[in-house]
């Protein structure tokens, strides 16, 4: 089994108006980290294990953040596991989405295979509906509203998730349901005409009645939606038996209740959209189609952002300005790799309320409706223009989420001394306490730039003539680099 990522995927950057030739976007730096993994982390406590192995807690020695490890022990008799792992990660360099785990990088030696992930501190979902038992009709939508989204932006790149359950869905902070992460892409695959799914992969609960019978497509995950949907409302799943092959044959016949105390609770149109979820694949809708079913327009909505928030993130898109590639690909790496999950939460939360459609991409007309509450903006709709020809740094003409979180932050905070000591010791990779050309080209190069071009920016940089840059000349000249035109393009 093995994952082939989506052509949309795979030819974003190479349809960039800038054919930029440096790393430029977040996936570009999720890499195998060929160090040992203790020279870059302390590891800490365990956080949970499985068949894959288990997670530990880590702190990034340079940035003291703290990440998640999912670490497999290699063995001869976990060869799957394996396979699953090394999908993971092919899957997780190129997803870009609010509601996804971040991967960071991984590490692989003869024993061991880590890939290490942002941390949530709050825990799986399903432990929240053991605690709460069912949780309101809002909440509910609010969460599958974050779930159809996720399963709508991978459906959308050719990528079915296929093992849907509470247990792989975690709360970001303890308590908050407005943010939640869809994680285990281990046995996520591309779909497709020329990809029949054959295999049965899910857990006993959450599983589609066609996965169960040997042919299936995308929408398993929407029944496995409908499944957590019902959980939610009533607090237990619509399926059960006293062992798996009983759930089973129960799931194939397909009958369950909307009937009882509970359920009458719930709204008619909250009955509906778990009636069109558990039902048969023909009549099924589809994660786009769930996205715009009344019960989630009308439940699910995410609250209005904060005024003063949202006025700070148009300001700063208004100063944004990619014109120097350089500078831009070190302000990618910073959001990237610095920044922690929670600085960004409140932009996090802008750029879902904009996103009416739920695909995980900011359209020109989402950016006008969601500016509109903003009556200081002039020309909204040149400035929307302009923002989109800066912001879109990989040229699909949509602004992704992490080009937003990008142009949204404050530059004082990207640049920030903290931050930039930071990304200076991430590309001392030698840990000298210079930087030379040979380390910036292994940091930032894709591969298909001349040597001549990092030898230029050393000297570009190098004020005491020594050949390599120290962290007063580093900041220096990404200072000077706001106000000088795009070398690199001519190149």
């Amino acid at each position: 089994m093995g994952c082939g990522i989506s052509k949309k995927i795979q030819t974003q950057k190479s349809q960039s108006r800038h054919h930029s030739k440096i790393k430029s976007t977040p996936d570009d730096f999720i890499i195998r980290n060929r160090k040992k993994f203790t020279e870059v982390y302390q590891v800490g406590k365990n956080l949970g294990s499985g068949s894959y192995g288990e997670v530990k807690l880590v702190v990034h020695k340079v940035t003291g953040q703290e990440r998640a490890a999912k670490i497999f022990r290699k063995s001869t008799d976990q060869n799957d596991v394996y396979i699953k792992t090394k999908n993971e990660i092919e899957v997780l360099k190129k997803l870009n989405h609010p509601n996804i785990i971040k991967m960071f990088e991984y590490f692989e030696d003869d024993n061991r295979l880590c890939i290490v992930l942002e941390k949530c501190d709050g825990g799986e979902l399903f432990y929240e509906i053991l605690n709460k038992g069912n949780l309101s009709e809002k909440v509910s939508a609010i969460i599958c509203k974050q779930l159809f989204s996720c399963i709508m932006y991978l459906h959308e790149n050719n990528l079915v998730h296929r093992d849907l359950k509470p247990e792989n869905i975690l709360l970001e902070d303890k308590g908050d349901l407005m943010n939640i992460k869809l994680i285990d892409f281990g046995t996520a695959i591309e779909f497709g005409p020329k990809h029949k799914l054959t295999e049965m992969i899910g857990s006993s609960y959450y599983i589609a009645p066609e996965t169960i019978e040997g042919v299936y497509d995308e929408k398993c995950d929407l029944w496995s939606l409908g499944v957590i949907l019902y959980i939610l409302l009533c607090g237990l799943p619509p399926f059960t038996g006293k062992n798996q092959k009983m759930i089973m044959q129960k799931i194939c016949v397909g009958k369950y209740s909307l009937e009882g105390p509970i359920w009458d609770n719930v709204s008619s149109e909250g009955k509906d959209l778990v009636k069109k979820l558990l039902c048969p694949v023909s009549a099924r809708l589809t994660a786009k189609e769930a996205l715009l079913h009344p019960w989630i327009k009308a439940k699910g909505a995410f609250p209005n952002p904060d005024a003063s928030v949202l006025a700070a993130a148009i300001e700063n898109l208004k100063n944004f300005n990619s014109i120097n590639q350089f500078r831009d690909a070190i302000s990618t790496f910073i959001t990237s790799q610095i920044i922690s999950i929670h600085e960004t939460k409140d932009l996090r939360n802008i750029f879902k309320s904009i996103d009416i459609n739920g695909d995980g991409q900011l359209s020109k007309e989402e950016l006008i409706k969601g500016f509109n509450v903003y009556h200081e903006l002039v020309d909204r709709d040149e400035y929307i223009e302009k923002i989109i020809d800066q912001v879109d740094t990989d040229g699909n003409g949509y602004i992704d989420y992490n080009e937003f979180i990008k142009a949204t932050i404050s530059q004082k905070k990207i640049y920030s001394k903290e931050n930039m000591r930071k990304a200076f010791d991430m590309f001392d990779l030698d840990g000298s306490g210079t930087i030379s050309s040979v380390e910036l080209q292994k940091i930032f190069s894709l591969g298909d730039i001349n040597d001549s071009l990092w030898n230029e920016l050393v000297t570009q940089a190098d004020k005491n003539f020594d050949g390599e840059i120290d962290f007063e000349e580093f900041t220096q000249f990404i200072t000077s680099l706001s106000e000088t035109q795009d070398i690199y393009m001519t190149n």
